[in-house]
């Protein structure tokens, strides 16, 4: 290629070895590039990104203690800093299949080991920049959304460019998946299938089945496709989808536990991963991806505070299933990460999720009057813009005080942030499920329990109905129809505990703390009166000032 091609071209180096920085600088000026830029970084790369539009970009896979080259890659290309006609190269002396996994998915022009001669440096970037223009017009649509001006763009490349239609033919096949046109793209790819055997057009063409449900031919395509390195990992990922979509939870979440392993760095997988095991019901492992999510991410654009907010909330699920002891240290841990939350992020941006975190310690603890207080005093939460696991641990915690009300309307909070057609959604979607299904069970057991409350108490059974109301009391701590129920079965003599005196006078608070209809205050103040005859130790303040008024 002509050096007069590169010599006004930008090309941006990004390694952190001098010496190694230096070779690659005169290996470019020996192909006749003159803009040079260096970086030693990604911090230094992004800060030239946003300075410069490069023509090339040549990365080293590992930077040193900050983002990696995957981990750059991925912010320039969510930030939008790489142009579409822009062609980026990681170079590494890396040949870990989990960082090759990696490099597949993120999918950089090319991907060159090191050690590396200038000959063949010099063949893999006129290789990529005759694709760039030979395809630049598929590339520029394509970058403004405008799939059927590109669809068509490689009709005309097939013919025009048959040196370079293995690439064009694979630009189509995922143009006609992303506009939806499954039965078209089911087509074309059984074409390429039978006459070129490509793997990804063996890909293509399963992806296409599963979206037009034919679950069994697409599973066996795609579990033979797991032996090719090139479709391997998203060859698992949607075997995994396909198994969630038959209720084969274990296998799903088995099989995308491989494509995690073998590609660790894919952020949205392992949140996807989470949730597979939250559903599956395996609690410790759930925590366990959660902790190594939240290391994974440091570096890159998915380093936010959810990820320690739903590490600290994967262990007080996972509490819940402990011993007491073991409890108490589960417990310790999400406090001491939220504590130290302040020290990497904005508190404030997230005070009222934190505040819903500390209420749940507290309500795994047992503190259930402190953790009320707490939930309760959160102001502004359904004014704020909560993401999807900030929604549901909402709906957790005020279920977990008893609060079925406000625990419904996030749950239906949730239901509205859903829509989008990915796994990691799919598998939010079923998470909401359980959660309104765990709802549906505890309203009809407390139902259940109410109405032989209310059988025993029409029956003179005032004892057994006290005992019936103090149970679905405890369920549903915040509910002042049940409270009042509960306090009217005390009222006709029944001894009470130091246990049942604690849920009396938590009755009352609520009561004096919510309004009632006229009747049911009316239905209070007797019952009240009744109760502090006989123990007066429950009487408070305020209703003694209101009932002498």
């Amino acid at each position: 290629m002509d050096p007069s091609f590169f010599r006004c071209k930008q090309v941006l180096i990004v390694e952190d070895c001098a010496p190694v920085r230096a070779t690659i600088k005169s290996m470019l000026q020996t192909m006749g590039f003159e803009a040079i830029h260096l970086a030693r970084n990604s911090t230094e790369a992004l800060k030239k990104c946003y300075e410069i539009p490069f023509d090339f970009i040549l990365c080293d896979f590992n930077l040193g203690d900050c983002k990696d080259g995957y981990q750059l890659f991925e912010a320039l290309k969510q930030q939008e800093l790489i142009s579409p006609l822009c062609c980026f190269m990681i170079i590494s002396a890396e040949s870990q299949r989990k960082i090759v996994h990696g490099m597949i998915e993120l999918q950089p022009d090319d991907y060159l080991l090191k050690p590396f001669s200038y000959p063949v440096l010099e063949e893999r970037i006129v290789r990529m920049v005759k694709t760039k223009i030979a395809l630049r017009k598929i590339y520029l649509a394509i970058a403004e959304q405008d799939y059927a001006l590109a669809i068509a763009e490689c009709d005309k490349a097939l013919q025009a460019k048959p040196e370079l239609n293995q690439t064009t033919y694979r630009l189509k096949g995922e143009l006609l998946l992303q506009t939806k046109a499954y039965k078209k793209a089911e087509n074309y790819y059984r074409t390429l299938k039978e006459n070129k055997n490509y793997p990804w057009a063996r890909l293509g063409y399963a992806i296409a089945g599963f979206r037009q449900e034919r679950w069994e031919d697409s599973e066996l395509e795609l579990v033979d496709l797991t032996q090719f390195d090139e479709t391997k990992v998203e060859a698992l990922d949607w075997l995994s989808r396909l198994l969630v979509k038959q209720s084969r939870f274990r296998q799903a979440c088995d099989t995308l536990a491989e494509a995690a392993l073998l590609s660790p760095k894919n952020i949205t997988r392992q949140q996807t991963l989470s949730n597979l095991t939250s559903i599956i019901g395996d609690k410790e492992a759930a925590a366990r991806i959660h902790s190594k999510l939240v290391a994974a991410a440091r570096h890159s654009i998915h380093d936010t505070a959810d990820n320690y907010l739903n590490h600290a909330r994967a262990l007080i699920d996972l509490a819940q299933t402990k011993s007491v002891m073991e409890r108490a240290v589960q417990l310790q841990h999400a406090s001491q990460l939220v504590t130290g939350l302040s020290k990497r992020f904005n508190e404030a941006l997230v005070q009222q999720e934190v505040q819903l975190v500390r209420g749940r310690i507290l309500a795994a603890k047992g503190q259930l009057a402190e953790a009320k207080e707490l939930i309760h005093g959160i102001t502004g939460l359904k004014s704020k813009k909560l993401t999807i696991d900030s929604c549901m641990d909402a709906a957790k915690a005020y279920f977990e005080i008893g609060d079925l009300y406000e625990s419904e309307y996030y749950i239906e909070e949730m239901r509205r942030h859903l829509a989008k057609d990915d796994f990691l959604t799919e598998t939010q979607q079923l998470m909401l499920k359980m959660e309104k299904n765990r709802h549906q069970e505890l309203k009809d057991k407390i139902k259940t329990i109410n109405q032989e409350a209310s059988a025993a108490y029409q029956h003179g059974h005032y004892g057994r109905a006290s005992e019936l109301f103090f149970e679905a009391f405890q369920f549903m701590p915040s509910n002042p129809v049940i409270a009042l129920n509960m306090l009217q079965a005390m009222s006709k003599g029944t001894g009470l505990t130091a246990e049942t005196m604690k849920l009396a006078r938590q009755a009352i608070a609520l009561i004096e703390q919510g309004e009632l209809s006229i009747t049911n205050q009316q239905r209070y103040k007797k019952y009240y009166r009744t109760l502090i005859s006989k123990h007066p130790e429950l009487a408070t303040k305020t209703r003694a000032q209101s009932i002498s008024g």
